[in-house]
């Protein structure tokens, strides 16, 4: 392929994967103001490997790769940038995208809204959420880490899970 045809082809390329790429980023737990750094050093790897990108493969597909692989980098340079909002979360969120990605279709926008909802919480809530969720700590557990009782611990967790559900729900409302 000449330099320009490669040039036209990339372009189309950014242009319908773009949006796709940066929730796609964004729901792997990377700050908000470094999503478009991230999704950007995916399209410049992605331009220096196209000659590699086999036409036969889904293009999103592979840039989505590229992004985990960038992400799961800033996981190991967390300290010195702080890119990632939460290193558990993000590293749990990264396996589960690449569980999900043989699955077809999933949802970006909920994602998205799930991530926006949760950087909405407080502090300590994100916490619980995250030490429950992505560090699959059990309540006894947390009940000792959160000075609270068991049962306080699960009652909080189903209240925010309640938050987070009805800030998703008008999230996806608006949008429609």
């Amino acid at each position: 392929m000449t330099s320009n045809r490669k040039r036209k082809a990339f372009a189309r390329f950014v242009r319908d994967h773009q949006g796709s790429l940066r929730s796609f980023v964004r729901m792997l737990g990377v700050h908000p103001d470094s999503v478009d750094d991230i999704a950007q050093e995916t399209f410049l790897v992605a331009f220096k490997e196209l000659d590699r990108f086999d036409d036969e493969r889904d293009f999103g597909k592979w840039l989505r790769g590229i992004a985990r692989n960038l992400t799961r980098n800033e996981l190991r340079k967390h300290a010195r940038r702080g890119r990632i909002l939460d290193e558990a979360l993000t590293d749990h969120l990264l396996a589960e995208a690449e569980a999900d990605e043989n699955a077809s279709g999933y949802e970006e926008f909920d994602f998205c809204a799930l991530r926006d909802c949760l950087e909405q919480l407080p502090e300590k809530s994100r916490t619980l959420i995250s030490r429950r969720y992505a560090d699959e700590w059990k309540a006894p557990f947390l009940a000792d880490q959160f000075e609270m009782s068991a049962t306080a611990v699960r009652l909080a967790l189903m209240r925010i899970r309640g938050q987070l559900k009805t800030c998703i729900e008008k999230r996806l409302a608006h949008e429609i």
